[in-house]
């Protein structure tokens, strides 16, 4: 016989619920340590941690992811391995035993399956968490919360009900349907601007303005770390207060000097209100996706932390105009509601046990994170075949169960002339499509332009073939005769004058081709010039005489 147990795993805490004993909350950090086992917590307020060792934090929003934790000493450690140490540090904590009890284990309902196989890997490597050679049941918080709420509160017998979980690392929203086994209407959303971690981070902010001025802390120094990470915890516990109280008082120490400073609940309603109205405004949008409205949902079911602030519930019903429900302890209803799963054992249904593994896409903002829906994958697959056995091993083979429970056809029956039949119409003649204006001018404008380019072209290509005239020749001009030539020359000696070049015969000109019809008329043939050089004389000198030349005579004068 194995004791029921529920764990449930979250980004701020971790909580086991067991049957005749209070649930058990801590936070979601491990202190490892070189001698024993490691242990859950923080080191603050328990004493039990006392004893120094290294204190790992943020190992839950990491598993899966390929790359290690390191620690304050450099050693690295897997994400997944850490949360199983936790986990088991948890059965301790509620006095329960591992190898002893049926476990059943809430995860988020927005992990993806990659997350889940890595967390489901890390079980199968302890031996505490392995009975019969398989892992705890993994379910999902949705799931669990709505069996703690219906167990506790009731729940209508059919509808479809709005869950929303405002959690430490962000707020989830799911639409389930209630009637029989919880099954999942929508998939999960995942609002990250609203969350426990955001609002104390703006109560630090707050607490630093007022009481930080006169501490002399940098809040970017690696000194005040430690004392901001105190004065956060702080913060934390304060907000928690103000859901019950309307007054409460943060005392910290800052700068080796104590102070003080009161919080009332408004101002916390203050700092959430425009983050609240986001989220509302994004589950407006999602019941749309999904064409559903605020009438269309039997109830709205509120859990973690958050819940308890008494402006969520209200916001709710004034907008929505619908039963808000939230439980007396809306931190632990994942974790009871996996409790009561895991003593039903085998009653739980193949639509409960499946209600997890669905694909994960951001949207473009990366706010809000979406589901895709009907992607289901199994998640407690060992589990199933541990409890469920095949129809010819059954017990009783005649007594299954069949999901459709009408009545069946009956081929026998007769169909008249009633029967419909299906006419094929013929297929719709496509639309005349009307020329626009403005296509016929651009193809008239591309037609005309094409013209003009092709009579440029053309008009460019006659030109160039066109022969270019040959260039005239210029004879040189005789030189001219010596001015000093004798009286009396002597006839120079017959020489042989070679006869002058005859004239070159003027070619004829070549036919022309014949002309095209388009083409211009062919160029006239070219003119031939020929120049003929002039004889060249050459002049001779001959030698004047020896003898003297005779006196002129001259005439007597008459008396």
């Amino acid at each position: 016989m194995y004791d029921p147990l529920g764990l449930s795993i979250g980004t701020t805490n971790l909580v086991a619920a067991r049957n005749e004993s209070p649930p058990v909350i801590r936070r979601s950090v491990l202190t490892l340590y070189p001698h024993c086992a490691p242990k859950v917590g923080l080191p603050e307020g328990n004493s039990y941690l006392a004893e120094p060792g290294v204190t790992m934090r943020g190992f839950v929003e990491r598993i899966g992811d390929s790359v290690a934790l390191v620690s304050a000493d450099g050693s690295a450690h897997d994400p997944e391995l850490l949360t199983v140490e936790a986990l088991d540090a948890m059965v301790r904590a509620a006095g329960a035993d591992a190898s002893s009890s049926d476990i059943s284990i809430a995860v988020p309902a927005y992990w993806k399956p990659v997350t889940v196989q890595a967390l489901r890997d890390g079980l199968r490597t302890h031996l505490g968490f392995v009975r019969s050679g398989m892992a705890p049941r993994l379910i999902s918080d949705a799931i669990a919360s709505l069996a703690a709420v219906k167990a506790e509160l009731g729940l209508p017998d059919d509808g479809v009900v709005g869950l929303l979980d405002f959690g430490g690392g962000g707020t989830s929203a799911t639409l389930v349907n209630v009637a029989g086994d919880f099954e999942l209407v929508s998939a999960t959303m995942r609002y990250a601007a609203l969350s426990g971690d955001e609002i104390d981070q703006e109560l630090l902010l707050r607490v630093f303005e007022e009481l930080g001025r006169g501490s002399g802390i940098d809040p970017g120094s690696t000194a005040a770390v430690g004392q901001l990470g105190e004065v956060r915890e702080q913060c934390r516990l304060a907000k928690e207060r103000l859901s019950v109280d309307v007054v409460t008082e943060i005392a910290v120490e800052l700068g080796g000097r104590s102070c003080s400073l009161t919080l009332r609940r408004d101002d916390l309603e203050d700092l959430m209100a425009d983050r609240l109205t986001g989220f509302i405004y994004a589950f407006d949008d999602m019941l749309v996706r999904y064409r559903k409205s605020w009438a269309d949902l039997a109830a709205v079911v509120t859990v973690g932390g958050g819940a308890h602030i008494p402006l969520v519930a209200e916001r709710l019903s004034i907008h929505g105009r619908t039963p808000v429900l939230t439980p007396s302890q809306p931190a632990l209803a994942a974790a009871c509601g996996a409790l009561l799963l895991a003593a039903r054992g085998e009653e739980l249904s193949l639509r409960t046990r499946t209600s997890m593994g669905m694909l994960a896409a951001a949207n473009a903002t990366g706010d809000v994170v979406d589901l895709g829906a009907g992607d289901v994958l199994v998640i407690d697959d060992e589990a199933l075949t541990d409890r469920e056995l095949a129809w010819s091993q059954t017990e009783y083979p005649g007594d299954l169960r069949v999901r459709f429970g009408g009545e069946t056809y009956d081929e026998d029956g007769p169909s008249g002339w009633s029967m419909r039949l299906n006419v094929i119409d013929p297929p719709p003649d496509r639309p005349w499509r009307r020329l626009r204006l403005s296509q016929l001018i651009i193809g008239m404008s591309a037609l005309v332009a094409m013209t003009a380019i092709g009579g440029v072209a053309y008009t460019l290509t006659g030109i160039e073939n066109r022969p270019a005239p040959p260039a005239p020749s210029v004879a040189p001009r005789p030189a001219p005769a010596s001015p000093l030539v004798p009286r009396t020359v002597a006839p120079p000696p017959p020489t042989a004058v070679p006869a002058p070049p005859s004239a070159a015969p003027v070619p004829s000109p070549a036919p022309p081709p014949p002309e095209p019809p388009p083409s211009p008329p062919p160029p006239p043939p070219p003119v031939v010039v020929t120049t003929q050089a002039p004889p060249v004389y050459t002049p001779r000198h001959t030698a004047p005489p020896s003898t003297p030349p005779r006196p002129p005579r001259r005439r007597p004068r008459r008396p």
